[in-house]
């Protein structure tokens, strides 16, 4: 009979296995495999792991083991640590909660990395109350950790950026003062009026919220941007490179963010990071320079990514895709193209037969045209008015008596207070309102009377409208509207709900009436 030869290495770590003393505080380094996920817990050293799943980037670990217990911290998260159960000989750990169980069995043993023990005052030394702080931790703490290899510090880091970009206002004024009226024991202090006070301050942040829900997205300061592509440098984690590849294609840095997203890639081992770079890869960085649009794109152009897999520009601005009509506009050297859900699809032009998807559905995908029309009318462009949120909700004027006085923000609310109670019907003048002075999102919400209410005479309501102003934002609504799509999918919600209501009827708890 042969033996079979062990490499000392091998021999070496079966060794440290099955050592009371050694197991007893550590976990041999290796693969181990929960059988029913396929995911696969890779030990690399006393310190570090990470939880390997199809499709999904690695997710680095530091495990701590006492005895029979093991926990497992995320650090690309940040999140609280799972707990597992070591069996007595070492080969098997089991999760505790019942949820999401695995049961990670050993099966390849190799020799663990060098590593030395965390030094104390760091982030993995006492990883629990590193973890738990971090939100409160000031900027310099999680600059830190993040210099320290860990990941949630260095994204949290930037996630703080980014809401500072964002809502200046706020940091700004975290140390304001309260409104007078609220100022307890001075003489400008009203209960009644500290009410008001806040209720229209809540209104106002509500309104931006709404406004803001599908706005573009605030590049971060330049300054701020300089030092993203060095940090996944740097790290080479998938998680870190994912978020520094994203702000650096929102700033408007497309060769960055694509070398970003290699590294991402190939170091970091992130599935969708290597189908997001893929249509990029072979583009120069040259050829990934903006370039301002003087005018719309004509033709089909195709994408390998993105939402839409297919945009056909034709005449004055239609786009055929993604299920109908939507329609484009020229806006400050970019390629809009407005959406049902309030907001536009975004793209940056790169040359003459390239654009990018800058827009967060359409991120990281490249359009190269693909033939198509060769000439297309001249888009129109529609007269629009803004909704001015002037209706603070909650407040003591109702919305219908803001409506009453001029307000469009109130009959948009008093349509909405309506439409959310089913009377689709009683909605329709509200909503009609705002639509006949010009405000986009009241045609939009006529769509939903029709879909919702089955009024069938929202379309000659916009018909007429448009016929004293050909100009008018009722007109652009009505024709890039999916009439039969809506019809059709308010039937088919109305047989899933007949449908559903036969199963209740005939159910055994439901006995026949007599």
């Amino acid at each position: 009979m042969m033996l079979r030869r062990w490499p000392l290495t091998t021999l070496f770590a079966i060794s440290l296995l099955f050592t009371p003393s050694a197991h007893a505080e550590t976990l041999a380094c290796g693969v181990y495999v929960d059988a029913d996920s396929g995911a696969r817990l890779e030990v690399l050293d006393i310190e570090r792991a990470r939880i390997v799943r199809e499709g999904m980037a690695p997710s680095a670990q530091i495990h701590r083991r006492d005895g029979k217990t093991l926990r497992l911290y995320d650090i690309d998260e940040g999140y609280s640590p799972d707990d597992y159960t070591v069996s007595a000989d070492g080969r098997t750990v089991t999760g505790v909660d019942p949820a999401f169980r695995k049961t990670f069995v050993l099966e390849s043993i190799a020799a663990c990395a060098t590593a030395r023990p965390a030094v104390p005052g760091t982030c993995a030394a006492d990883i629990d109350a590193c973890i738990a702080s971090a939100d409160l931790a000031t900027d310099a703490m999680l600059q830190r950790y993040c210099d320290e290899g860990m990941p949630f510090a260095c994204v949290k880091a930037i996630d703080r950026e980014r809401q500072r970009a964002e809502h200046p206002e706020a940091y700004a004024g975290e140390d304001a003062a309260p409104p007078p009226e609220c100022r307890e024991g001075t003489p400008t202090f009203s209960a009644e009026a500290c009410d008001t006070a806040i209720a229209k301050l809540l209104g106002s942040a509500l309104a931006e919220v709404a406004t803001s829900m599908y706005a573009d997205d605030v590049p971060l300061p330049q300054s701020n941007l300089d030092g993203l592509p060095a940090l996944c440098a740097r790290h080479g984690s998938a998680k870190i490179c994912a978020r520094v590849a994203e702000e650096l294609w929102i700033g408007g840095r497309y060769a960055q963010s694509r070398d970003a997203l290699r590294i991402g890639c190939d170091r970091g081992g992130d599935p969708e990071a290597c189908k997001q770079v893929a249509p990029l890869a072979d583009l120069r960085d040259a050829q990934l320079q903006a370039v301002p649009a003087t005018a719309l794109p004509c033709g089909r152009y195709v994408a390998d990514t993105g939402l839409m897999s297919e945009l056909d520009f034709g005449d004055r601005g239609i786009v055929t895709g993604f299920g109908g009509d939507l329609r484009a506009r020229l806006e400050a050297g970019l390629v809009r193209i407005r959406h049902d859900k309030g907001g536009d699809f975004v793209l940056q032009r790169i040359g003459d037969d390239r654009l990018l998807g800058i827009d967060d559905w359409n991120r990281y995908a490249v359009y190269r045209r693909d033939g198509g029309a060769t000439s297309c009318a001249a888009p129109v462009v529609f007269v629009e008015k803004p909704l001015v949120e002037d209706c603070p909700q909650p407040g003591k004027e109702t919305a219908a008596a803001c409506c009453e006085r001029g307000s469009l923000h109130g009959c948009n609310i008093a349509g909405h207070q309506r439409a959310l109670g089913g009377a689709w019907a009683e909605a329709k003048p509200f909503y009609l309102k705002v639509c006949a002075a010009g405000v986009r999102i009241g045609c939009e919400n006529l769509t939903q009377v029709f879909a919702r209410g089955g009024d069938e005479t929202v379309p000659e309501e916009l018909d007429r409208l448009c016929g004293k102003d050909p100009r008018h934002v009722a007109c652009d609504v009505r024709e890039t509207t999916n009439w039969a799509m809506l019809a059709f999918s308010t039937a088919a919600d109305e047989l899933l709900r007949e449908a559903e209501q036969g199963l209740d009827d005939d159910a055994p708890n439901n006995p026949p009436q007599k």
